[in-house]
This record gives structure tokens, C-alpha cells and sequence, in this order.
């Protein structure tokens, strides 16, 4: 059973994407997903108060993204970031050290087209790894 916070919040500028990513997190227990196709939008949820468990960060692009990235975390209101992006492994290592230099809570870069398997496994891996570090 899913501990903590439970809310999600879905950036991507697909309609269709979002209902899939809201399908994927359904089936893993989180049923108050708001789903956002602008950053403003994500930022504005914040700026009224708004806390996530995760930000599911659809078509994050390091480049373009950054910056965007780092003010919503400023806010201190997402837990976990998850980005799903085009990206080779290389590109993967680059994100996940940008990530930590720069104090942004992503925990998993996974690969376009998104597989609910692999959501379902990071989260639960992040789930177990949250439940150790309290213990």
C-alpha cells in the first residue's frame, strides 16, 4: 500500500498522453492526478499552495526545460520528479548529474514512448526506498 502524499501532477502537452498517464496512475493507487498541458499551469497549483507526491514531466527536454525544472521546485511542493524524454544514455547520466547539482528531486528519467511497466516499477522502487530510509 502507497504511503505519503497523494497527489500527482502530470505535465505534457498531449491530450492523449495525459489520459494514459492518468489511466497508468490510477492503477497504481493515486487517483487525484491533475493533469497539465503548460508549465504555468504546474506553477500556478504551486503558487496556490499545491503538493505532489510526484511531477510526471512529460517531454522534458534538459535544454528547453531546465530552467522551468528548477522554478517549480523552488517551491519546495513536488517530493519526486519523473521525466520522460528522448534521450540515450548518455544524455540519461547528464540529466540525473544536472539534477543533483542543481538540488532537483528527480528520481527516474524514463524513455518515449512511456511504459507503464517501467512507471509502475520506478515508483515502486521509489516507494520502497522511501520506506527504508524512515525505518
Amino acid at each position: 500500500m502507497r504511503k505519503g502524499r497523494s497527489h500527482v501532477v502530470v505535465l505534457s502537452k498531449s491530450s492523449g498522453s495525459l489520459f494514459g498517464y492518468a489511466g497508468a496512475l490510477n492503477e497504481l493507487g493515486y487517483f487525484s492526478v491533475r493533469l497539465c498541458a503548460r508549465i504555468q499551469e504546474v506553477a500556478d497549483l504551486l503558487a496556490t499552495g499545491a503538493c505532489f507526491e510526484y511531477l510526471v514531466y512529460d517531454g522534458f527536454d534538459l535544454g528547453k526545460d531546465a530552467d522551468h525544472l528548477q522554478m517549480l521546485v523552488k517551491h519546495n511542493a513536488i517530493v519526486s520528479i519523473i521525466a520522460v524524454a528522448d534521450v540515450n544514455s548518455q544524455q540519461r547520466k547528464k540529466m540525473i548529474l544536472w539534477a543533483k547539482a542543481h538540488r532537483v528531486p528527480l528520481r527516474g528519467v524514463l524513455q518515449t514512448p512511456l511504459r507503464s511497466s517501467e512507471l509502475h516499477e520506478l515508483i515502486l522502487l521509489n516507494s520502497l526506498n522511501t520506506e527504508c530510509s524512515v525505518l
